[in-house]
């Protein structure tokens, strides 16, 4: 087993448990006449193709428009009752479900993209909890959707820099402020998809959690294997594509544009580059390293074929002409062969586009002669090796459920069918949207309805605004099968009763198992000294008896 951060001799990190939060609204839109039938229509298609179920997911009641109608409420005194109501109770979730003690955490760090309060989120699960004077907190706002997963980089690197700790990491998305009261149709999507929910997760680097010990205690669930992350914010396309601004009438609210898969299928395809060699078969690893050479072995000899030809054409400019015309016939020749080259390489390229071929191995398959045309309506402008992450060594993937589109986009770029997509469609049906918190969600569905065996991989996947995109990669250190709260209404009653709950040992009490421990071995070690020094006592007796007689 290989560990995250090996070269710096740094325990590994795991993760220990985790806990989640657990057709009216068309008419309160009629019935407000603050819509024209016109964005009514087109917020009831966009809600119909969303993927979210009409009646499961959850809205805080100061937006829910079964208790408030069209009067949402999005005052910072309604984000911070949501906040709080979501937050502590996935927190109080963890804490009951572990024993974990408030003082037995050492690194605390929350997230939530658009509800950044003073004081921080961080500092509410501190007071509400009563954490140490000296644990470590920290809250991270303005990261989007990515950051349940981006975020785990932060939580490793404390753990790497603080040995031995407990590390609770808290993600939310506060709806409240997040609610757009007005008539742009980019920004109208985010009330639409954006869902309450949070989680909380314990990752630690103890060993001594990480290995079952004594009875009842089962160890922690998974190790973090490998960790990427990818930022594109350098292009104003992608920096742009999902934002936080006002309208033209000055109303605040997130816009959503139309490149958002586009740009999030980019930047997770920067980030598969850099995983794909830690996860694919070697069957996999083989049929990329083949396709890479054959592609370098035609890039070569389409370039050679070009010189060829360009000495062909200054051959053929310099026998037609004299000595002062050879110079001009050769350079205009030249010249033109770059320019027809060019518009060659393009119209490949516009080809090579359409079926998904990058141009820089379009480029190197255009001439302007009849030769290099004729070469060129070989398929040598052949699309990329494109690995089936499916039959790679990951068991279940963990995918941000941003929205139908977003998910077909993840699921479409690392060929995936419909059983691997299942759990991250569920989460967007029963709880929509919920931001950072959904790859956990993704992750309790699976440990509720599936189960996962020892040794299996889960890739966790993370993409917002930015646009960022997370990868981890996590191993099951055993078998994992549990009823999450927030999914027992997916099984049926048979199946609750035959599951129990897992049921962990206080946390608290590890370093006083090891204490009891050591201090038994210091028991047997004076005992056995004890027993040691009384044989030689009699054993010095004995002889001095001996000498008398």
């Amino acid at each position: 087993m290989t560990s995250l951060l090996p070269a710096f001799g740094a325990s590994p990190v795991y993760i220990y448990d985790l806990n989640l939060d657990q057709r009216a609204v068309v008419k309160a839109w009629q019935d407000s006449q603050a819509f024209t039938p016109d964005l009514i229509d087109f917020q009831a298609r966009v809600f119909a193709r969303s993927g979210l179920s009409p009646t499961e997911t959850h809205l805080p009641p100061t937006l829910n428009p079964a208790y408030v109608g069209f009067n949402a409420r999005n005052d910072l005194d309604s984000a911070a009752k949501e906040c709080k109501m979501a937050v502590c109770g996935a927190v109080e979730g963890l804490l009951r479900k572990t024993g974990l003690s408030p003082a037995d955490i050492d690194i605390l760090v929350t997230t939530c993209s658009i509800y950044c309060p003073t004081p921080s989120m961080a500092s509410m699960v501190v007071n509400a909890f009563g954490l140490r004077k000296e644990v470590q907190a920290y809250h991270l706002g303005g990261m989007g959707c990515a950051n349940g997963v981006v975020a785990v980089n932060l939580v490793a690197d404390l753990l790497k820099a603080h040995p031995n700790s407990n590390a609770l990491f808290v993600t939310t998305e506060t709806c409240a402020p997040a609610f757009y009261p007005g008539k742009e149709r980019h920004r109208l999507v985010t009330n639409l998809l954006f869902r309450m929910g949070a989680a909380a997760v314990l990752l630690t680097n103890k060993p001594s959690l990480a290995r079952p010990a004594g009875r009842g205690r089962r160890g922690a669930k998974y190790q973090l294997l490998r960790r990427v992350r990818v930022h594109t914010g350098q292009a104003e396309d992608a920096y742009t594509a999902i934002h936080s601004s006002p309208d033209d009438e000055g109303i605040n609210g997130i816009y959503l544009g139309k490149n958002v898969v586009k740009e999030a299928s980019r930047a997770l395809a920067l980030a598969m580059v850099k995983i794909a060699p830690h996860v694919l078969t070697w069957r996999q690893l083989a049929e990329a390293a083949i396709d890479a050479l054959q592609r370098r072995r035609e890039a070569a000899a389409a370039a050679a074929e070009r010189r060829r030809q360009r000495r062909l054409a200054r051959d053929t400019s310099a026998g037609g002409g004299g000595a002062g015309g050879d110079k001009s016939g050769a350079g205009g020749s030249d010249k033109s062969v770059k320019s027809n080259d060019s518009d060659s390489s393009r119209e490949s390229a516009a080809v090579a586009a359409g079926a998904g071929a990058e141009k820089a191995d379009v480029a190197t398959t255009a001439t302007s002669t009849p030769t290099a045309t004729a070469a060129s309506a070989t398929p040598a402008a052949r699309p990329p090796y494109r690995p089936n992450f499916q039959q790679s060594t990951i068991s279940h993937f963990l995918l941000h459920a941003g929205g139908a589109k977003v998910l077909d986009g993840l699921g479409e770029a690392l060929r995936l069918d419909d059983t691997k997509l299942a759990p991250s469609r569920a989460v967007l049906h029963d709880f929509g949207n919920v931001s950072s918190s959904t790859t956990w969600y993704t992750l309790a569905f699976v440990e509720t309805t599936a189960g996962l065996k020892a040794g299996e991989r889960v890739m966790q996947v993370g993409v917002g605004s930015g646009i960022k995109c997370g990868v981890n990669v996590w191993k099951a250190l055993r078998d994992v099968r549990e009823v999450h709260e927030a999914w027992s209404h997916r099984l049926t009653p048979l199946e609750r009763s035959s599951l129990v709950l897992e049921h962990q040992v206080d946390v608290a009490h590890g370093w006083a198992h090891i204490s009891l421990r050591a201090l038994f071995a210091v028991l047997m070690v004076l005992l056995a000294a004890a027993m040691h020094w009384l044989m030689l006592q009699r054993a010095v007796a004995a002889a001095a008896g001996g000498g008398r007689a």
